[in-house]
């Protein structure tokens, strides 16, 4: 990602970079776990992470390319962070979790290596790997809106942005 952006700006392309941060449907691929086993796995930790909803980054990009299309002249080169309305611990997001299941749904921890180890035994070694210096990463420095933020992109959306709660109701209508 890194490398296509300095291609951007080194060619001086007028675009619109999307630099997004954790998709809530990365959580679908989790959701049995925490149906079944009462546990909320990813090892977000407590920095915060402003999770945002893929239907939104499709919604923003949509809006971008038609402000670009219809511009009379080309627009400067742009970089949208974006980010979900809220910042969620791992207990937060456990607990937006038991409030839609009805039931308690803990937080499993923090420990990135037994995430890994969890990982690789049921998929490439490689992506446990990369997962879990993502996941480091998560901890120690978050994945928050700058100020403005949330604001910009709701008024490039002309509505509020998707929050966590709304996409596991959603995620769990029926269950």
């Amino acid at each position: 990602k890194h490398t296509v952006e300095r291609m951007i700006e080194s060619l001086d392309i007028p675009a619109t970079i999307l630099r997004p941060a954790y998709f809530m449907q990365n959580e679908l691929m989790v959701q049995q776990t925490i149906q079944n086993y009462s546990v909320y796995p990813m090892p977000i930790g407590s920095a915060g992470v402003s999770m945002i909803d893929a239907r939104d980054i499709a919604d923003i990009a949509a809006a971008e390319l038609l402000r670009r299309d219809r511009a009379p002249s080309a627009l400067d080169r742009v970089t949208l962070e974006l980010v979900g309305p809220q910042a969620l611990t791992g207990a937060a997001a456990a607990n937006i979790w038991s409030s839609a299941l009805g039931r308690e749904i803990a937080y499993g921890g923090d420990d990135v290596a037994a995430f890994e180890a969890q990982l690789a035994a049921y998929g490439p070694a490689w992506l446990a790997y990369d997962m879990r210096l993502m996941m480091s990463g998560i901890q120690t420095f978050g994945m928050q809106a700058a100020e403005g933020t949330v604001e910009r992109l709701q008024t490039i959306l002309g509505r509020p942005l998707r929050t966590y709660e709304d996409f596991v109701r959603e995620a769990t209508a029926g269950v």
